[in-house]
Parts: structure tokens; sequence; C-alpha cells
């Protein structure tokens, strides 16, 4: 967790960190609500290297119907600024959403990811 700079509230998920690192994921499991049709969530990469080497990106899986999706392609800018990602959700369904930061151990490039506000509407 970090509390330099979170999209909202006091304090935002930093995977990576400003000194080369390797790759990094969180993960969280739950099951879509009555009602709820929509995941959505904040992330701002920097990235002073290129997507062939640095990355972050997001996935969920449908754990009901057994199938992937990428949510965040792989991106890497020097500095996004706060983005918002949605994807669509089935209501009774469970989930597994893992958000990721790739860095290639590299000296003097190293890539971080913030990931805020993580809901389900």
């Amino acid at each position: 967790m970090t509390t330099s700079g979170p999209h909202s509230g006091a304090d935002a998920a930093q995977l990576g960190n400003t000194s080369p690192s390797n790759t990094s994921s969180i993960a969280q499991t739950f099951t879509a609500a009555s009602g709820n049709s929509k995941l959505t969530f904040w992330y701002n990469v920097t990235c002073p290297d290129t997507v062939t080497y640095d990355w972050a990106t997001a996935t969920l899986k449908d754990n009901t119907s057994g199938t992937t999706s990428t949510v965040l392609a792989k991106t890497c800018v020097s500095s996004s600024g706060w983005k918002q990602v949605t994807a669509s959700i089935t209501a009774g369904h469970s989930y597994t959403l893992t958000l990721t930061n790739r860095d290639d151990n590299y000296t003097g490039d190293a890539t971080y990811t913030k990931y805020d506000d993580v809901a389900t509407s």
C-alpha cells in the first residue's frame, strides 16, 4: 500500500517500486452481488521502459464459467495519470481479479503501478 497520490481516499495498492523489482501481482476473489453488472477500477502506471519489457495488466477470471479475460491490456507509458477500467460481470458469478505490474529488474527504468477504487455496481 502507498499513501502517496491515491486516486481517492487515504491509500492505494502499489505494485512494483521506484527501484528495479520483478513482477508483482495481487488478486481478489469475489462473488458479484445481485443487480451488479459492472466492475471498475483505476490505475496509474509509471513505466519509463517499453511494453516489450515492462507493463501493467489486469485479468478477470470468471470462476463460474471458467473463462478469463484481459480487462487491462499490457500498457507502458512514462506516466499515465489515473485511468479507469470497466468490465462486464454477471450477478451471482464468482470472479478473481488479478492486478499485475511487470518490471524487468533493469537498473534505471523501474516500473510501478498504483491501483485504486476497485468496485462493482
